[in-house]
């Protein structure tokens, strides 16, 4: 009887789904050969998106929280570090993600990623 029993729990753990990563986790650039590039290219050219961080070239931000809306998702990104001299670091930023079928758009204010698609 334990070993019916050791079975089915096997069986029942093996049978469900992992939980399916938001659309939006991954890695993406504009085009896919920097997917493969020297790692100088790809701190210039990928982006990453992480269920809680954000890595894109010139800005990194160590927490993101996300939230859907009707037209995609709203991020608010904190403790973010990048290239702009103007900015105390840390600093905050509010990104919105956009998927159109197998490309995303990352915009903020002052910047538009492009559709960017997954490596």
């Amino acid at each position: 009887m334990q070993r019916l029993a050791m079975i089915m729990a096997i069986s029942a753990t093996a049978i469900v789904p992992a939980a399916a990563a938001a659309p939006y986790v991954g890695t993406w650039s504009r085009d896919r050969l920097n997917c493969r590039a020297t790692a100088d290219v790809q701190r210039q050219t990928v982006f990453t998106v992480d269920q809680s961080a954000l890595s894109f070239p010139n800005l990194g931000c160590e927490h993101a929280s996300f939230r859907k809306t009707a037209t995609g998702w709203v991020v608010r990104a904190s403790q973010c570090y990048g290239e702009d001299p103007s900015l105390d670091e840390p600093f905050s930023r509010i990104i919105h993600i956009k998927r159109d079928g197998a490309t995303v758009r990352l915009t903020w204010r002052g910047f538009d990623s492009g559709p960017l698609v997954r490596c």
